[in-house]
């Protein structure tokens, strides 16, 4: 199908935390947290450290590269936290609970096999999906599609069962929008577009928070004394840290949706299944809103829910201009991204889900998940969780303003308020490690240039008594032991002092020049002044220079 395709402009307010992941994590390597921020770092901090630091870290890298060496690098790196927290590229709100997992584990040894080997503590965090030039989060329009799909396949699917039972996904999505490899053209979301959706929102709040994502029992099953039993993932205590959208920003990202138009089409060119905005929203609105509804219940009845985050939503859901652009198909929920949960990707009447048992235990395969992927703050919470993945979505009228939204318009400015705070303690942190970093670095370039002149003056010292003759080097060496005894206090008659300037005495007699002759005098003289002449020798000692003075 071909035609100019319709343009509409989207809007999307994330309802809970959500993950549309990158090919890149945050490693130790490049990020700090601090109280309850992480700070992402590049090159450019490090060539800020001051050069002891900067040394000591070649000195790790120029090490065989292993386990031990990343271990060293990640203990570096929080050493000199303070000295890069003022260079952050990037600022990301975390919680306590994976603060104190950072503290507690970056540059150390996790735990050990059996064997003994040990397995380093990584501490990555999955990045979500951000644009290179600002941090910002967005969200792939990919994956906005392929949620969308999901939806539009189950509503002409109308939960029937497979039609065969080893039927596989590409030819059950086939066999419902009725096309084949042959006639793609056929398939009526091969030209449907999903542009990427990208942060509109307040530059006060975050577009990002990093949580843990925890696995937790979606029914209770008691072991034979009547004890709740946790969950495979939980007993291992397994977990992810994850970076999200962060929730409850109203109409935080903007994207657009063009959908092909079918007129002056040839009738023969055209898909069997034709899907306008609102086939789309109510399709989407009828799998998603079930699916939210039965969580919510779910969640609430297990004791997870975050009672304060729930009731947020719902306030949001509730407007009453909302509900009727959502019945108008305007508006409508979709889920995405990790956790968003096996029951959001799969068809009802198709779902078929595994079920691992455990260890020497066969799988099974059931319609219903056994566990929930959950957001908490920390990895012990079973209480105050959060689901992933979830979106509201709204279409805007093309030359008008999207109506107004008075909850969540409050809800903003509350959190607004709460995020001002945070930015601006973050950024008097940043503010005040700058200034400590930048006396630092100005203290050691005062060290450097006075090492540089001490230096200078070492190297012309030396010329200098480089071309000096063998009579003016022995009186310079006199001289300098002379002031090295009057700066220390010392005087010993038996000392070295003594000794050089008897024997400079005894030398210069035997020179023949009358200037250098009259200036050995002199300096020895002086000696007399600090460490006079023991009385045995005083009477020879000036006879000697006198003798010495007058050039006999």
């Amino acid at each position: 199908m071909s035609g100019i395709p319709q343009i509409h402009e989207l809007w999307i307010t994330p309802l809970s935390p959500v993950h549309m992941g990158t090919d890149e994590d945050y490693t130790p390597i490049n990020y700090v947290i601090d109280d309850d921020a992480l700070f992402e770092f590049d090159h450019r901090a490090l060539a800020r450290l001051p050069e002891a630091e900067r040394r000591r870290l070649d000195g790790i890298l120029a090490a065989r590269a292993n386990e031990a060496m990343l271990r060293q690098v990640q203990g570096f790196i929080h050493k000199n936290r303070e000295r890069l927290i003022p260079g952050a590229i990037n600022v990301v709100r975390t919680s306590p609970g994976i603060a104190a997992l950072y503290a507690s584990r970056v540059g150390k040894v996790a735990q050990r096999e059996e064997n003994g080997r040990q397995i380093h503590n990584k501490l990555e965090i999955e990045r979500a999906s951000y644009r290179a030039d600002d941090r910002r989060l967005y969200l792939p329009g990919t994956g906005l599609k392929g949620a969308i799909r999901t939806a539009l396949l189950d509503d002409v699917n109308q939960g029937r069962r497979l039609a065969f039972r080893d039927e596989k996904n590409l030819d059950m999505q086939q066999r419902l929008l009725d096309y084949t490899m042959r006639n793609l053209h056929k398939d009526p979301l091969r030209l449907l577009q999903m542009g990427d959706c990208h942060w509109q929102g307040n530059e006060t709040l975050n577009s990002a928070e990093i949580l843990f994502a925890v696995n937790r029992k979606k029914y209770p099953v008691t072991d034979a004394r009547g004890r709740l039993r946790k969950s495979m993932a939980e007993n291992e205590d397994l977990y992810q840290l994850l970076e999200c959208a962060a929730p409850l920003r109203l109409r935080a990202f903007r994207g657009q949706l063009a959908i092909p138009d079918p007129r002056g089409v040839d009738e023969r060119k055209l898909p069997r299944h034709r899907f306008g905005f609102e086939d789309i929203a109510r399709a989407c609105q009828r799998f998603y809103g079930q699916l939210w509804q039965r969580e919510q219940e779910l969640l609430r009845k297990r004791g997870y829910l975050d009672e304060e985050w729930m009731q947020q939503a719902a306030d949001l859901l509730d407007d009453p201009d909302l509900r009727q652009r959502i019945e108008a198909g305007r508006a409508f929920l979709l889920r995405v991204g990790r956790h968003s949960g096996a029951e959001a990707v799969t068809l009802n009447g198709l779902r078929s889900i595994r079920i691992m048992q455990g260890k020497g235990r066969k799988d099974t395969w059931e319609d219903s998940p056994r566990t929930l992927w959950l957001a908490a703050r920390d990895t012990t919470e079973q209480r105050y969780l959060r689901p992933f993945g979830w979106l509201l979505v709204e279409l805007a009228d093309p030359g008008r303003p999207l109506p107004a939204w008075p909850a969540a318009e409050a809800l903003q400015e509350r959190a607004g308020k709460v995020m001002a705070g945070w930015l601006e303690g973050v950024h008097h942190r940043q503010r005040t490690l700058a200034e400590g970093l930048a006396q630092e670095l100005a203290r050691e370039e005062q060290r450097q240039r006075e090492a540089a002149e001490e230096e200078a003056r070492a190297a012309r010292e030396k010329q200098r008594l480089e071309r000096l003759t063998p009579e003016e080097r022995q009186m310079e060496d006199l001289a300098a032991r002379l002031a090295a005894d009057q700066a220390a206090g010392r005087k010993e008659a038996g000392g070295e002092l003594n000794a050089m300037r008897l024997q400079l005495l005894e030398d210069a007699l035997q020179w023949d020049d009358p200037a250098l002759r009259a200036k050995a005098a002199s300096l020895i003289r002086q000696t007399a002044k600090h460490l006079p002449w023991a009385r045995k020798r005083k009477k020879e000692a000036q006879e000697r220079l006198t003798r010495l003075e007058g050039g006999a």
